[in-house]
């Protein structure tokens, strides 16, 4: 493979998520190593951040209006990353297999495939009018893209055994690159004092957040503050239950930037994670996790993804399984400070190994070199 190189990605970069996160970290860490990156994206909504100045960008004018623009917004995607890629003799990396599986069509082969999730068992396609029919054609665009790979990423080794499963693929033959942190924005806030009785959670509001487990620790007596930090599909839900149950405690910010956003978060006796079981979300490698690790916050989280598996072991988290009561579980951690010092610690322990950097050492292996 040559060291020119175009990251293909039909979500606006602008906006911070985790799989946002994963490709801008991707760039630059693979920028640093010597590789000539390109970055193909929409036109974004906000300036970029600092860390994709050194990145050669380009913007493509997309529709994003509604779900079914996505088609049309991941052929225009993936043209320019094709004629790009054409012009400078470069390798090409697909960002998600929904993107894939329509790059395949227009033309893209030996691609590196990074998959951050599977799209076809989603029920934010399953909802739709024909729901079950259009999951059925996305099923058949991400075997598309799966079969016309040279490489496949996945972010966790669940999610290698369901693409394995789903797709009968040799398990081998996929690479697992889990989500990690940025050092550099969470370095500021290390040291950070407590606040007693504060729970927090960062992170995009998904519809597998689990909104009652909130709401039922924002009713704890021993919870000062629940923050929750982030936008998406659940916030409505959770300041409508703020109001009809009067929880005066739960205080639901919105995206904030992140030198509001971590002063928040780094002062957290307790950082959450609940979510409702699906195989997606057993699947997933929920960026939050490894940024509360690097703040050296105790966690209480939900079962599922491999990520909590590894914190449970070292001590870093309680793991709540499905059926299990999330907040009883907070206040526990919450009142017991020699639990909460000894989670820190384990949690500080496990963070260094998952900085992006260290995620895009092990990518640039794909590429040939170890830089």
């Amino acid at each position: 493979m040559t060291d020119n190189l175009v990251i293909a990605h039909g979500g606006d970069v602008s906006q911070p998520s985790g799989g946002t996160n994963r490709v801008t970290a991707f760039a630059t860490g693979l920028a640093d190593r010597g590789f000539d990156v390109t970055l193909v994206v929409p036109e974004p909504d906000e300036e970029l951040s600092d860390g994709l100045g050194e990145i050669e960008t380009s913007f493509v004018s997309t529709p994003n209006s509604s779900i079914l623009d996505e088609p049309i917004r991941a052929s225009l995607i993936a043209r320019r990353a094709k004629a790009i890629a054409e012009r400078e003799d470069a390798s090409v990396q697909l960002e998600h297999s929904t993107l894939g599986g329509i790059a395949e069509l227009w033309g893209h082969r030996d691609y590196v495939l990074d998959m951050h999730d599977l799209a076809h068992s989603s029920s934010r396609y399953g909802d739709l009018p024909f729901g079950s029919a259009i999951q059925r054609a996305i099923y058949n665009i991400e075997k598309r893209a799966i079969d016309s790979a040279s490489n496949i990423v996945v972010v966790s080794e669940n999610m290698r055994t369901l693409v394995s499963e789903t797709w009968d693929i040799d398990p081998d033959e996929i690479e697992v690159i889990p989500n990690g942190y940025a050092t550099e924005t969470v370095e500021p806030y290390r040291t950070d004092e407590t606040v007693e009785g504060r729970v927090v959670f960062l992170g995009t509001l998904h519809p597998k957040l689990d909104t009652e487990a909130i709401f039922d620790i924002a009713a704890s007596p021993e919870v000062s503050e629940m923050i929750v930090i982030g936008d998406g599909a659940k916030r409505e839900a959770l300041e409508i239950g703020k109001t009809e149950r009067g929880l005066e405690s739960l205080e639901v910010r919105g995206r904030l930037p992140d030198e509001e956003a971590f002063p928040l978060l780094a002062r957290a006796a307790v950082a959450i994670n609940p979510q409702t079981e699906s195989s997606l979300q057993k699947a997933s490698s929920p960026v939050k996790l490894f940024y509360y690790a690097a703040l050296g916050l105790p966690m209480v989280i939900s079962a599922g993804p491999s990520i909590g598996e590894e914190l449970q072991q070292a001590g870093a988290a309680a793991v709540i399984e499905p059926g299990e009561a999330f907040s009883s579980q907070v206040t526990e951690v919450l009142s017991d400070k020699s639990r909460r010092d000894s989670m820190s610690e384990a949690a500080n322990e496990l963070a260094p190994a998952w900085g992006w950097d260290q995620r895009a050492a092990e990518l640039s292996e794909i590429y040939g070199t170890s830089r």
